[in-house]
């Protein structure tokens, strides 16, 4: 159990907006922040902003409040999870062409994207037969945890999905698509493409996995395992509590604490190492 009063909370937030300037962006942010107990990433692009961040309540709390006193992020949205101490080991601010790599140009979520489907809602649409759920994270991710009924695309990364998408779903666009990913970000991305694509009938996971996690009591959920976040907690579970997984010393894929190495198979799947998405 977590000492309430020496924990360290964790912030999880990204959000599809017009950034004319994210070099600007980037020098005031690292500005503010250095004044604070801040450890983690925040990724800039002319996209949007993408970042995960952990420190003390009120320095966390600052940061936040300093992104949405910005036009721009004033309806950001926030995870919250909490850790024993930092789960990075330094900060952060990048500029980068894409906050989450797909290798679209042009694509705008910002402007077109599916429906939010909310964590209360998520489980009747899940259970319809005639909805597609695909989980839209990378193949080591969904080994660990997903929804019951969901779709792996077997993908190792984002960029990965389109390949599936034009594979396994271009004769269906008019089915039904529900889509998840850890915090949104790739889901919202995917479904901004599958439209573009001519699907009409998309839906994602509003907040992400983690966001499930958080607001639906594990006796009413249909997550089953854990739920892989890129920082040394390895995984989640319920009530976004650090979970039983840790990484594989010789391979680098996540595995239950305790268990043997990776066998043959897993250490070539992942190839050496895990590809952050």
């Amino acid at each position: 159990m977590i000492d309430q009063a020496a924990r360290t909370t964790v912030a999880a937030f990204y959000k599809f907006v017009d950034i004319d300037d994210p070099a600007a962006l980037q020098r005031e942010l690292r500005a503010f922040c250095v004044e604070c107990d801040v450890k983690g990433t925040i990724l800039i692009a002319p996209e949007g902003i993408n970042a995960t961040i952990s420190g003390p309540d009120a320095d966390i709390a600052a940061v936040i409040t300093r992104l949405r006193s910005d036009a721009r992020f004033a309806t950001l949205g926030v995870k919250y999870s909490y850790a024993a101490a930092h789960p990075f080991k330094r900060f952060k601010v990048k500029v980068k062409r894409e906050i989450v790599t797909f290798g679209v140009p042009g694509l705008r979520p910002s402007t077109l994207t599916g429906h939010l489907v909310e964590p209360k809602d998520w489980n009747a649409l899940i259970s319809d037969p005639d909805v597609v759920v695909i989980d839209t994270r990378n193949d080591y991710e969904f080994g660990i945890g997903t929804f019951e009924g969901a779709r792996n695309p077997r993908t190792r990364s984002f960029s990965a999905f389109r390949e599936y998408i034009s594979s396994e779903l271009d004769s269906t666009p008019d089915k039904k698509i529900a889509m998840f990913c850890t915090g949104g970000i790739r889901c919202e991305k995917a479904s901004s493409y599958l439209l573009a694509q001519g699907f009409t009938d998309v839906h994602q996971l509003s907040g992400g996995i983690l966001k499930y996690l958080q607001e639906i009591p594990a006796d009413e959920s249909l997550w089953r395992g854990e739920c892989f976040v890129f920082d040394e907690r390895v995984a989640l579970e319920h009530g976004v509590h650090r979970g039983h997984h840790e990484l594989c010393a010789r391979c680098g894929s996540p595995r239950r604490a305790g268990d043997a190495q990776c066998d043959d198979h897993l250490c070539a799947a992942c190839n050496g190492a895990i590809q952050s998405a």
